[in-house]
């Protein structure tokens, strides 16, 4: 490997006496003159040197730059609370030393958390003073804002294997010709005097052994962009050693450190860097002389940033447990060429963004140990678990060593770390368990279907995840899903090893290896600010890289807000299940995720209309509250008649309704008199529905649940321009007849649990809004020409309302004949009518006929699926079998016999078509055939749509 000046000079193979500039090294931390550089602004802050020249000087403009410098320091200092009580560099390194046991908080958790919310909601560039020392605020948002971590990023579809193949060497290499490394202040006066580039990196190397340690110090030290630290822990008793292996090395930023423990405890180190980024090196690796810079660069890029790089890897085989892939040397096997890869697990060596550290060093807390071939695997799927961060192995040439991760080995040979790791593999079962069952997180399923989407649940206590249990385990067995579920972590009383031991018991059947378990660690045990805070930004991190369908959950405390937020953040619907719905929503299994992303889309109203009857509405409004809203918000609309009374208009507004907001109107007496059950609702969109119930009507508890479960199934998953709405109603009596009212029993004519009929129920239904607007136009139109010049008569043919004159019915079962609409039925009823004679007499005469009207209501959770549209019964009006074909050719017969225009070829639910009146024969009488006719005026008419 060859080595130029600068090289030669900094591995400490030339004379200390022809270095320059040594005063501007240090072997230990940075001072902090240098660190009053502020990278963002540009602007050295002054010393005391400084200061006093200037002093003698100009006073005055001393006295004027001071008051300004203050002021700035002031500000930020107030708003920043994370200066406040933030340890200083010096005070935190000898800390290190001196306690190994104490918990050190990574800079992150002193995040302001506003700040961070504000850059995580907007996309736009914040510029902020930063604090002496602090990363550059740009940079740092480059890799913890959700906006940057793009979920469609290359690096993310890599991973996914959504994306057939990675780039070149060639190509990566073109892709960081236009990105400049992140520099530290100091080195930019070393690039223009083309030496090698300070980088804001800090090099933590470990050894147990010190025989390849001069070579590897030397590699770091001779990189094109050179880290501002390296430090090297090794044990206690080898540290002496260590010191005389590299006693001929630039030391000028070398520090060596002493840690005693727990093999896998020297990772803690990386709590303590204060740099942009913290390059962890394994014993014994001697990264090639461009390695770090490529790596750098490569982070900055679009397409891989946000991404665990490097060019030494593993993939586990999943058809073969006993096989594992060591890249890169499968990578130069065979004449394919090599590009970039998802791999399970980056070796030997990781570049970090300090921000990821805090998700390693809780990690680290929690292991009893890690062997040492295994902590590539550590690293890899805690950030991809914890942080959604994937592991990419690059490509290099295999001439050109200065990108290579380790210049002692050829290309055709494997590292001792992928030796290691084959030998544990095909000795220790053990191992093999604790490698393969949750591979999931690399975008490899273990399921028959290739194309299964993730579904993702987040529970926060034991007693959530059982409430959450039955719908997980049906989830789970659903070829077209694969699960992901998050926990708040052990100090909150559920941890992810917890969630896998339970779930077994829980569903009744093992399936471990097809649900992934994200532990986000939340340190704190009540929920509060910080808890909420904490689960946003770790939660963002995670969805943003999974990209689920529906987030799933039973929260109903300030933990929600974060899952709101974070559901805004990513675009993933949030659907929030009270636990007392859940046992009444296991039908959403039925439906494929993308239809369930369509939870929040569904606006259903309720529209009540109510007279002079207080005992009736009060009956309806508690069975309304005691209802399952399958946490959905529900507006209330209380539409009180003109003869509604003092007693009813003090109920409706003193009522407290909690599913959502609550409005209140009250009707003016109108002349003529229309239907205050017409006027009720107008859709203000085709996602708006509305359940309009008068107050003669009780509701059971899951009416809701029972038009949820339909607008779904017959709206978004299958679409009908036919269908209108959905009854809660299930008749016993059909009234349409002109011969007088019969007795109907839907059990006996269908066996499904539901069924469609043309006959519109008024006595509890959803509205679909396209049909209703339809409605409002052909009743706006009919009733002006009834009250007008009445040129047009419609009768459909045996159907009792024909005959009466002022009824709005009238006028829909008009519209639903002509156009052949059909609504759905519940063999089931989900409301019943009490129907209240005002007169006793009539009350007993008829009391046989009003308990007809009054149906047992079905409190029975939905647990057969609804049958598909097409294999439901039909039936016409009359409640008697009919076909779809059969109502069409009804209706165009009445229609060719009422309008005169021309039948539109697409249903745009325009009634224009429907009121088109024939021309009529005038007759003008004459004295004499040879007369001449006389000039009749034009008359001339408005018909209002």
């Amino acid at each position: 490997m060859g080595l130029d000046d600068e090289d030669l000079e900094r591995a400490g193979t030339r004379s200390r006496r022809q270095l320059t500039n040594s005063k501007k090294y240090s072997e230990y931390l940075p001072t902090e003159e240098e660190y009053e550089q502020d990278e963002n602004l540009n602007i050295r802050l002054p010393t005391s040197r400084c200061v006093s020249r200037l002093v003698k000087s100009r006073p005055r403009t001393c006295y004027l730059i001071l008051s300004i410098l203050l002021l700035v320091l002031l500000t930020t200092f107030y708003q920043s609370p994370s200066i406040r009580g933030l340890p200083s560099r010096k005070a935190a390194t000898s800390l290190f030393f001196q306690q190994d046991s104490l918990e050190f908080n990574d800079s992150s958790q002193y995040t302001d958390y506003a700040l961070l919310e504000t850059l995580l909601l907007d996309k736009k560039a914040v510029r902020v003073v930063a604090s002496p020392g602090a990363a550059p605020l740009a940079r740092l948002n480059n890799h913890f804002n959700v906006n940057s971590l793009d979920r469609d990023s290359f690096a993310n579809l890599l991973s996914k294997g959504t994306v057939s193949g990675g780039h070149t060497f060639d190509e990566l290499r073109r892709l960081t010709n236009s990105v400049s490394l992140p520099a530290t202040a100091a080195s930019m006066s070393s690039a223009s005097a083309g030496k090698a580039r300070r980088v804001p990196v800090t090099a933590i190397i470990h050894t147990t052994t010190v025989t390849q340690l001069y070579t590897q110090v030397q590699a770091i030290l001779t990189q094109t962009a050179l880290p501002e630290h390296i430090w090297i822990v090794c044990d206690t008793a080898a540290k002496q050693e260590v010191e005389a292996r590299i006693i001929t090395l630039d030391r000028r930023r070398v520090k060596v450190m002493a840690r005693d423990g727990k093999a896998h405890m020297w990772l803690q180190a990386m709590a303590h860097v204060v740099t942009e980024f913290v390059w962890i090196i394994d014993q014994d690796i001697a990264p090639g002389k461009r390695y770090l810079e490529n790596l750098l660069k490569l982070s900055q890029t679009s397409q891989y940033r946000g991404a665990l790089l490097g060019t030494e890897g593993v993939v586990l085989n999943m058809a073969a447990k006993n096989k594992i892939e060591c890249i890169p040397d499968t990578m130069h096997s065979g004449s394919k060429q090599m590009r970039s890869q998802a791999v399970d697990m980056i070796n030997d060596s990781w570049l970090l963004h300090r921000s990821w550290t805090s998700n390693l060093v809780r990690a680290l807390a929690k292991k009893a140990a890690v062997p040492e071939p295994l902590i590539g695997l550590f690293i890899s799927r805690t950030l991809y678990m914890t942080a959604g961060i994937p592991s990419i192995a690059l490509p290099s040439d295999p001439i050109e060593r200065a990108y290579w991760g380790d210049v002692r080995l050829q290309r055709t040979q494997k590292s001792e770390t992928c030796k290691a790791l084959e030998a544990m593999v095909n000795s220790d079962k053990r191992t093999q368990a604790m490698l393969y069952p949750d591979m999931l997180y690399r975008g490899q399923p273990p399921v028959p279907n290739a194309a299964a989407e993730p579904v993702f649940f987040y529970v926060d206590s034991r007693r959530e995840l059982e409430q959450l249990a039955p719908l997980i385990c049906r989830f789970e067995a659903k070829e077209e899903t694969y699960l992901h579920v998050a926990t708040s972590g052990d100090l909150r009383g559920l941890s992810d090893q917890r969630i896998r031991s339970a779930l077994p018991s829980l569903c009744g059947y093992n399936f471990p290896a097809r649900v992934v378990v994200h532990d986000l660690d939340i340190l704190h045990e009540s929920t509060d600010e910080n808890v909420v805070n904490d689960v946003l930004h770790r939660l963002t991190r995670i969805l943003t890289v999974i990209r689920p369908k529906v987030m799933i959950h039973t929260l109903g405390n300030d933990l929600s807000i974060s899952l709101d937020a974070v559901s805004k953040i990513v675009h993933i619907p949030s659907i929030y299940l009270p636990a007392q719905d859940i046992p009444h929503a296991l039908w959403m299994t039925e439906f494929s995720l993308d239809i369930l992303s369509e939870w929040h889309s569904i606006d259903i109203k309720m529209m009540i209309t109510t007279d002079k009857k207080p005992h009736a509405l009060a009956r309806l409004l508690n069975s309304a509250t005691n209802a399952h809203y399958l946490g959905d918000k529900v507006d209330l609309t209380i539409f009180m008649d003109q003869t509604t009374d003092q007693v009813t208009q003090t109920l409706a507004n003193n009522y407290s309704w909690k599913r959502g907001a609550k409005d209140v109107r009250h009707r003016i007496a109108a002349t003529p008199k229309s239907s205050v059950f017409v006027e009720s609702w107008y859709p203000a969109s085709n996602h708006e529905y509305a359940i309009i119930l008068n107050n003669g009507i009780e509701l059971s508890p899951l009416f809701y649940v029972w038009a949820k479960y339909a607008i779904l199934k017959y709206r978004y998953e299958t679409f009908s321009e036919h269908l209108c709405g959905i009854s809660l109603y299930s008749p016993q009596i059909i009234e349409t007849d002109s011969s007088g009212r019969r007795l109907f029993n839907a059990s006996g004519v269908v066996q499904e649990g539901a069924f469609m009929m043309q006959l519109p129920s008024y006595s509890g239904a959803v509205y679909f809004p396209e049909h209703w607007r339809e409605f409002h136009d052909y009743i706006t139109a009919r009733m002006l020409d009834v009250n007008g010049f009445e040129m047009q008569e419609v009768t459909v043919p045996n159907l009792r309302s024909s005959g009466w004159n002022r009824s709005w019915i009238k006028y829909f079962e008009e519209l639903v004949y002509l156009r052949s609409y059909v609504m759905l039925y519940p063999v089931r009823s989900l409301s019943t009518v009490h129907l209240e004679l005002r007169k006793k007499v009539l009350r007993e005469q008829y009391k046989d006929a009003i308990s007809l009207y009054n149906v047992p209501l079905s409190n029975t959770t939905i647990t057969a699926s609804l049958p598909a549209m097409d294999q439901l019964r039909l039936l016409d009006l009359w409640g008697s079998p009919a076909s779809m074909e059969e109502l069409e050719e009804r209706g165009l017969t009445l229609r060719a016999e009422i309008s005169a225009c021309t039948l539109m070829e697409e249903q745009q639910y325009d009634p224009t078509d429907l009121l088109c009146p024939f021309a009529r024969l005038v007759t003008v009488p004459l004295e004499d055939e040879n007369d001449p006719l006389p000039e009749l005026p034009t008359k001339e008419i408005t018909v209002y749509f």
